[in-house]
């Protein structure tokens, strides 16, 4: 792998995680699906800015690299969605925005690039400016008390807010935290009965559909 990941939490509600990455050599990179959608910050070996924003993924996209290039994500939280936008992005579509110096346009409003520091800035910018809109119910679901509802009208507004199903989200973040667990060195078999599959060949089957990778392979999984 010729590029270094750096990745932070935050303390917003509305963002899951903030990304940064720096390539030290040509490849392609596989995005693996994590249950968020993206605004990313690609600069060029150039210096060239590009600013674009990635959808819901539920299999790895394989995504070229140059030496020099570095980026940053942020990743949002399940129930944040682009209020613009009548369909949410999902798979390998992305949208590009048009970049003016050290400021880019998403909508009609006027924001500075984001940064691997100030993302939650930029994010309380896009709030302010009506671009951001969180779905309560999908907000609630998997926490201690989740809102009142149908499990129907939960998996509407889960479809409609995040562009997959409820059950596709769960499948992916399992599959994550399989990866988080077996890279720290936990034995495969246990990891597999905690985390609710029917076996281990079920587990890897899961891993290497949505993360692209087997078990025996999990140093080049870096989005968790």
């Amino acid at each position: 792998m010729t590029q270094k990941h750096t990745q932070r939490a935050s303390s917003h509600p509305w963002i899951d995680t903030v990304w940064q990455t720096v390539c030290l050599g040509d490849g392609i990179y596989k995005a693996t699906p994590d249950g968020s959608w993206d605004l990313i910050l690609s600069v060029s070996p150039e210096g060239e800015p590009l600013v674009f924003l990635s959808g819901q993924a539920t299999e790895p996209v394989e995504v070229p690299y140059l030496a020099g290039e570095h980026s940053v994500v942020v990743s949002f939280a399940a129930h944040v969605y682009l209020a613009t936008e009548n369909e949410v992005r999902t798979g390998a579509a992305v949208r590009f925005l048009p970049v003016r110096g050290d400021r880019f346009d998403l909508d009609g409003a006027d924001l500075p690039l984001p940064t691997f520091e100030d993302a939650e800035a930029l994010v309380d910018q896009m709030i302010r400016a009506g671009l951001l809109k969180s779905d309560d119910l999908v907000a609630k679901a998997f926490s201690d008390n989740p809102k009142a509802a149908s499990k129907r009208s939960v998996q509407q507004h889960f479809k409609r807010t995040t562009g997959i199903t409820q059950k596709d989200f769960q499948m992916i973040r399992r599959a994550q935290e399989a990866v988080r667990r077996l890279k720290r060195g936990e034995r495969p078999a246990g990891v597999a009965a905690d985390l609710g599959y029917t076996d281990q060949p079920h587990m890897i089957k899961s891993i290497k559909t949505i993360m692209g990778h087997l078990p025996s392979n999990l140093e080049l999984v870096h989005k968790l």
